[in-house]
């Protein structure tokens, strides 16, 4: 990957999106239907394979109705930021016993091209659902049921009106 400095743009005009430590971070988009198969293993799409590296994490969505598979570096910052938040808060500790519970870490893809979802992880968040959406996040990956993401999809069209403006009242420095 090539270091920009901080005054480059892309060809698109915009600069590009900076980690912490001042690299250039990866971003996932797009958006790939996908099928797993009797054992729990998925085809990721290349080039999203590209950019989660050798080995990565999968663990629960922030919302847990996802699984997300995050490069470690991205994996690390997650942590990081979790251990900010304060160990001794009730609510805290209860939703990261969970979160960790289904995380796991040093996963890495088989010579086709797929992961192995952990049975705990899959059976919690998918159930029983094989077919499934791989979407860019930005930051990471997102699995999630095609049940759930077509779910997802008619709210996101439904709230949409309402998110356009809460976007315009902070574009224009105000509070939603």
């Amino acid at each position: 990957m090539n270091e920009m400095n901080s005054g480059q743009q892309l060809p698109n005009g915009t600069a590009p999106q900076q980690g912490t430590e001042g690299k250039n971070r990866t971003r996932f988009i797009g958006s790939f239907n996908h099928s797993l198969d009797s054992k729990g293993r998925l085809v990721i799409p290349q080039s999203f394979r590209e950019k989660l590296g050798e080995t990565f994490c999968i663990a629960p969505g922030y919302d847990f109705n996802s699984i997300a598979v995050y490069p470690t570096e991205m994996w690390e910052e997650r942590n990081r930021t979790y251990e900010r938040l304060g160990h001794l808060n009730p609510a805290v500790n209860q939703y990261l016993e969970q979160f960790y519970a289904l995380s796991y870490d040093g996963q890495g893809c088989d010579a086709q091209g797929r992961i192995l979802l952990p049975v705990n992880i899959r059976s919690k968040i998918l159930q029983e659902e094989r077919d499934v959406e791989i979407t860019g996040a930005n930051d990471h990956v997102r699995i999630a049921s095609a049940k759930a993401s077509r779910t997802g999809w008619e709210n996101f069209r439904r709230d949409l009106p309402g998110l356009l403006q809460m976007i315009a009242a902070l574009e224009q420095g105000g509070n939603p």
